[in-house]
């Protein structure tokens, strides 16, 4: 295989943004895949009905609307942004619903939907917390109670539900409050604002799309271009005592002089073309930057695509987990600084790790550049799955990247974030791996399914066998009703030595364009393309300066991160010494379903009898037979050390 990046960049050059290429409508796939069909499996019959108990039932998140409409006694109670979970769990709950129909998941939805609707005001207006609690402080702390976070999120679930259903109830109420804040917000006379925790802008970005109504677009970009200007909203809110009372937190945005200091956490400290480093909250950074993408796709602005690229690159060469994992610290549940990147106390939110993948895929379709979906594919296989237990009903908010045996996924969380965003990017999974343009097909990674595409101007039908994560190997199946030409990429991943493509046992050639091989032809019915990728379990280290890593390796396969678990080994997973240079073969995994572990030998320290101190050369190492396993499914057989970085012997 030749070089896949000697005709295009890696990343960091200018390549203009442009809308290159968009998702499959999910209505129209099919997925036979055995990873993704038993994820899939599990969100319909255990995920969402498990998150609606807990909506419903366990807490008062839905009764919440209930009491907004008039039809329940009582004032909010729980976090005021808890609607958000309501209008994440509905776009999960509709991306499998246009997968796997089940009717009593419809019947939830249109419980949830009925309540949503009853408790919208009469000018739009939709949030639980401040209707029934504060009604004459709407809109008086942006920086800190999340209205239009959560307003970004009913966004985002009723273009879903338009678009996987076909259904307008969930829009229609949509509509009506992103015209409400229309109407507040945007350049004078209106007010100027923006929200503290970022999210409406991507939700305002996909309802101008589904609607075509291009104020909701030109409002996400007020939005985004008024971020870190000066003269914060934010400030002027931490000096006023009605604000303050809702968040008292939110004082302390200012100093003693009254100065703005709180601006990072927000990534309110400069405007966005000025940004280069990734600062703050993990969440509200990715949600910002995805958000971006879209801006500088739909509206080309060099110094936005700069800014992305610089940001992009100081996250993911000096801020980001091998697993994907971002933000280390728990106590701005976000970023410190370079090289930051503990081990047992690695924060590395499932959301942050979520928003990340969210931020990859839109530069992947902004720049046709493989390099983003490398970073994507990282985030989803890992630090995003490891977020939620194999039967579908157990989460992690924070992701450990080494355990004593103290950590476990729990049923529910007081701040739910995690369990319904998690719902969602399994269900809206072939988002990530398949797109179309209108030139043909990109195969980001492969997952086995059959959907129908417009292609070179056709209705082409396609159909991809694949073992993935588990195999490099898979088949694409095209079913033009003529021969119709159009281009199929298939994306070389950053792990991948050496890409083959055949035709009929016939090596095929293809071109190299920032990281896909590029097949440009006249396809004929029934032609069966046959992609292998070579895939070999592979050590990695880090940047020295990363200092928990230093001396340590850590395993890879395909694009799986691996780790060791003291169930498997029988002694402390963090204690196992690991040699890069001994085989380590694929064997199927003690546990779960059709999961795959590696087994090689491996060391560990002989402590008997030894000193709490004594000289290097007498360290005595004996053979063991270790067995790793993918690091999303640690934690599924009850407590357990866990290391995913070895010392190497």
């Amino acid at each position: 295989m030749e070089d896949p990046w000697a005709s295009g960049v890696r990343i960091g050059d200018a390549m203009a943004f442009a809308p290159r290429m968009r998702p499959i409508p999910l209505r129209d796939v099919t997925i036979t895949d055995a990873f993704w069909g038993e994820r899939q499996r599990a969100l319909a019959e255990v995920t969402i009905p498990h998150e609606w108990d807990q909506i419903s039932v366990q807490t008062p998140r839905l009764k919440n609307f209930r009491r907004a409409a008039g039809k329940a006694e009582g004032v909010h109670e729980g976090r005021y942004f808890d609607d958000s979970d309501i209008y994440k769990w509905l776009e999960a709950a509709a991306y499998s619903q246009a997968l796997n129909p089940r009717p009593e998941v419809e019947a939830m939805m249109t419980e949830a939907i009925g309540a949503v609707a009853a408790a919208q005001m009469p000018d739009g207006y939709l949030n639980t917390f401040f209707q029934t609690k504060h009604p004459d402080l709407r809109w008086r702390n942006l920086g800190a109670m999340h209205e239009m976070y959560c307003a970004g999120h009913l966004f985002e679930a009723a273009v879903a539900r338009y678009e996987a259903q076909g259904k307008r109830d969930l829009l229609d109420i949509a509509i009506r409050f992103a015209d409400h804040i229309d109407a507040v917000f945007g350049p004078a006379p209106k007010r100027r604002g923006y929200c503290g925790h970022e999210e409406i802008e991507l939700g305002l970005f996909r309802l101008a799309e589904a609607t075509g109504e291009a104020r909701y677009a030109d409002l996400a970009r007020f939005f985004i271009n008024e971020r870190g200007q000066g003269d914060s909203p934010f400030a002027a809110e931490a000096k006023d005592p009605e604000a303050v009372k809702l968040a008292p937190w939110h004082a302390s945005l200012v100093d003693g002089t009254g100065a703005y200091i709180g601006g990072e956490y927000f990534q309110d400290h400069k405007p966005v073309r000025e940004q280069t480093e990734i600062v703050g909250h993990a969440v509200r950074g990715m949600y910002l930057f995805s958000a971006v993408a879209e801006m500088a796709k739909t509206s080309p602005d060099e110094a936005l695509e700069q800014a992305s690229h610089a940001v992009w690159n100081n996250l993911t060469e000096k801020r980001m987990y091998v697993t994907g994992g971002i933000g280390p610290s728990g106590h701005n549940e976000g970023f410190t600084f370079d090289y930051d990147l503990p081990n047992r106390t690695s924060y590395a939110e499932t959301c942050a790790a979520i928003g990340l993948a969210i931020w990859g895929r839109r530069l992947t379709e902004a720049t046709g550049d493989a390099a983003y979906a490398d970073v994507a594919e990282r985030a989803i296989f890992n630090g995003c799955l490891a977020g939620i237990n194999l039967a579908g009903n157990r989460f992690f908010y924070a992701n450990p990247h080494e355990s004593l045996g103290n950590d476990e996924r729990v049923p529910w969380f007081d701040c739910a974030c995690c369990p319904p965003n998690i719902a969602r990017l399994i269900g809206s999974i072939t988002d990530y791996a398949m797109s179309v343009s209108d030139d043909g097909l990109w195969v980001h990674f492969p997952v086995s399914s059959r959907f129908s595409a417009r292609l070179g101007g056709a209705t082409v039908g396609v159909e991809i066998e694949a073992d993935y994560p588990w195999s490099g190997t898979y088949r694409l199946a095209f079913g033009p009703e003529t021969p119709t030409e159009f281009t199929v990429r298939i994306r070389v991943p950053e792990w991948c030595e050496d890409l083959t493509l055949e035709f009929d046992g016939a090596s095929e050639d293809a071109e190299f364009e920032n990281g896909y091989a590029v097949l440009r032809r006249v396809w004929t019915p029934g032609e069966i393309l046959k992609v292998e990728m070579t895939m070999e379990p592979r050590w990695l280290r880090a940047h020295p300066k990363v200092i928990d890593a230093v001396g340590k390796a850590a395993l890879t396969f395909g694009p799986l991160v691996y780790c060791a678990e003291g169930t498997d080994l029988g002694f402390a997973a963090p204690t196992l010494f690991v040699d890069p240079e001994e085989e380590i073969a694929p064997v199927p995994a003690p546990f779960g379903t059709g999961l795959r572990a590696l087994r090689g030998r491996a060391y560990r320290p002989d402590d008997e009898e030894r000193p709490l101190y004594d000289g290097y050369e007498d360290l005595a190492l004996q053979d063991v037979e270790a067995t790793f396993i993918p690091y999303f499914a640690w934690a599924n057989r009850g407590k357990t050390t866990m290391a995913v970085w070895f010392p190497v012997a």
